[in-house]
Formats: C-alpha cells, sequence, structure tokens
C-alpha cells in the first residue's frame, strides 16, 4: 500500500510537498490543501464542503479525526484568518500548479487556456479563437493547457498519442493502430483515463482510511501515554504517601520502644540499687562476723571461747542472691531482626 501512495502522490495536476507545514495544512478527509477551512468544537479543521459531505452520509455528527460526536449539528464558519494563511501557502509554495503560457504571445505572455496537440501549441484565451471558428482548426485535437505536448506526440508517426494500448499498456497514435498494436486492444485516452480514475478514487479512499487509522492510532498512543503518565504519578503519590504513614509508624514504634526501654533501665537501675544496698549490709554483717571470728581464734579465754562457739556455729542468714542478666529482652530481638529484614528489602527495591 506504501508504493500505490507513493505512486499516487498527485491528484488533479498538484503535486505534495511533504514536508510537516503541508501536512498541517491538508484536510483529512480530501488530503487537499484546505479549501474554505472550519474549525469544529474538538479543535480540528476540515474543508467547510469535505466535513459537509461527511455529515450529510452519517446520522451522527462526529469528527472524522477523533470521532467525538456532538450532540447538536454545530454551525459551520469559515476560519477566515486560517483560510488567509492556507491561500498566501498556496501562493508561495510549489503546491501551485506553474501557469502554462501561451506560444503565440508576442510581448507579455498571457496564461494559456488549451494546448493543441496538431499544432504542437499552446493558446491565450484571444488566439485560442481560430480553433474555435475556423472549420479546419476545428477538427484538432484541444485539451487543457500543458508544459510536455511532446509527451503527446508519437515519436514515430508524428501524430497525437490519442490511444491507449492495454496489452503493452502505452500510448500509441492512430497510425500505430495500422502497425505493430494492429490487434492489440486499444481505446481512447479518455475512456481508459476514466477507468484509471475510478481505481485512483479507490485507492485514494483506502489510503485516507489508512491515514485516519494512522492519526487514530497516534491519538490512542497519546492517549495511553497521558494514562501512564497519570497512573505513574498517581502511584508516586500513594507510594509517598505510603512510605509517609510508615515512617510515622517507625517513629512513633520507635518512641514507644525507646520509652519503654528507658522505663525498663530505671526499673532496673533502682532494682540494681536496691540489691546493691542490701549485698552492702549484708557485707557489713560478714564483716562484724568475720572480727568477731579473728579475735575469738586469737582469745586464751577458754572459758569464753566455749560460751560463745555454739551461737558461731549457727547456720549464717545468707540470701540467696540472683544471678546477674545482662541480655536483651526477646520482644526487642524480634523487633531488630524484623527491621532489618525491611531494611534489606527496601534495599533491593531501591537497587
Amino acid at each position: 500500500m506504501l508504493a500505490i501512495l507513493s505512486s499516487f502522490v498527485f491528484f488533479s495536476g498538484l503535486t505534495f510537498s511533504s514536508g510537516p507545514l503541508t501536512e498541517e495544512l491538508q484536510c483529512s478527509v480530501c488530503l487537499d490543501v484546505f479549501t474554505d477551512p472550519v474549525t469544529i468544537p474538538c479543535g480540528h479543521n476540515f474543508c467547510k464542503s469535505c466535513l459537509n459531505q461527511c455529515w450529510d452520509k452519517s446520522e451522527a455528527c462526529c469528527c472524522p479525526l477523533c470521532k467525538e460526536t456532538f450532540s447538536k449539528r454545530p454551525d459551520l464558519k469559515i476560519n477566515t484568518a486560517f483560510r488567509q494563511v492556507v491561500q498566501l501557502f498556496k501562493e508561495k509554495s510549489c503546491l501551485t500548479k506553474p501557469d502554462v503560457l501561451c506560444d503565440i504571445c508576442d510581448e507579455r505572455k498571457l496564461k494559456a487556456l488549451k494546448s493543441c496537440l496538431i499544432c504542437q501549441s499552446s493558446y491565450s484565451e484571444t488566439h485560442l479563437e481560430p480553433h474555435q471558428r475556423v472549420s479546419r482548426l476545428k477538427k484538432h485535437k484541444l485539451i487543457n493547457a500543458i508544459k510536455n505536448l511532446e509527451g503527446y506526440i508519437c515519436k514515430k508517426h508524428e501524430r497525437p498519442r490519442e490511444l491507449f494500448c492495454r496489452d503493452d499498456q502505452t500510448f500509441v497514435c492512430l497510425s500505430c493502430t495500422d502497425g505493430d498494436h494492429k490487434t492489440h486492444n486499444t481505446v481512447p485516452l479518455e475512456e481508459e483515463s476514466e477507468e484509471k480514475k475510478t481505481e485512483v478514487m479507490k485507492i485514494q479512499t483506502e489510503v485516507q482510511q489508512i491515514i485516519q487509522d494512522r492519526m487514530k492510532k497516534i491519538q490512542d498512543i497519546k492517549h495511553s501515554a497521558e494514562l501512564r503518565k497519570q497512573n505513574t504519578e498517581k502511584e508516586i503519590e500513594e507510594s509517598a504517601q505510603l512510605f509517609m504513614a510508615m515512617i510515622r509508624s517507625i517513629e512513633r514504634c520507635r518512641a514507644a520502644r525507646r520509652e519503654m526501654m528507658e522505663q525498663k533501665l530505671k526499673a532496673a537501675e533502682k532494682q540494681e540499687e536496691k540489691l546493691t544496698k542490701e549485698l552492702q549490709q549484708e557485707i557489713t554483717e560478714l564483716k562484724l562476723r568475720n572480727t568477731e571470728l579473728e579475735q575469738l581464734s586469737r582469745t586464751e579465754d577458754h572459758l569464753h571461747l566455749l560460751q560463745v562457739y555454739p551461737s558461731l556455729r549457727s547456720p549464717f542468714n545468707i540470701k540467696k542472691w540472683p544471678d546477674i542478666n545482662v541480655n536483651t529482652h526477646p520482644s526487642l530481638e524480634t523487633l531488630r531482626k524484623a527491621l532489618t529484614r525491611l531494611h534489606k528489602k527496601l534495599s533491593e527495591n531501591g537497587n
């Protein structure tokens, strides 16, 4: 289809430029430069006649490009400013068909209206008059003014190539049908041209549909990109809120754990202080007992030693003290492991 498009990029004698400005000034319905451009509510531009034809054939009024439907048929008014831009572009660009000048005019060459295949000349309105009046000249083959008249003349017979040979797919003159093309299927150029125009219009319709499909695809891509952008921004915002909530939760947890640990520390310090005081008191008592035992072991008063000895044999009132444990509380260890796993997971996602 791209090859067909390349072969039929010309229509009605005009060759379109492929520049971006040309595309912006082309109606997506007729693929020609805008004629009486109108702008509809969705913002797209079309030829007024093209849009009216589309809407006359359809029950609903929708944009041929983006397919936006309008509940009421919009009142089409020509965009005069845009029309001036288009007209200026037509005048200054290569889209304007070059004029064919009259071959007979001497001084100021006027624009030719017709070209004669027999005379092989182009004539302005004034110099065309003999071909419309003189009987002999009336029989000449006149066509719309063209520059390459030599292309319409058979080089072999020097006669107008008025026929088309369908067997050889070439242009021939009447004399050719008496020679090499005698048994071939030949038809007038006009007949072959009309058939080809029908095919061209069919291909043009297909090309227009492809263009609209591609434009729709571009709109879909833009729409998809916009949705993706919106979804990404939403995910970023939700992720930020989630992380902020996590941070607040962690901060609350950290504060609560710190308060609990500080309370436990204070309780442990108070308990340690109490135990230390009791131990100090016990040590003092044991030192007194030790001093008494030391003195008794050195005494020479045998009677006193025997009198006191039974009380010394009584068991000491020694308290059984608990072991000192400085290990971390199990709940804190569990919390530490959970936070470590969370930190590792976040680090992996971040990388």
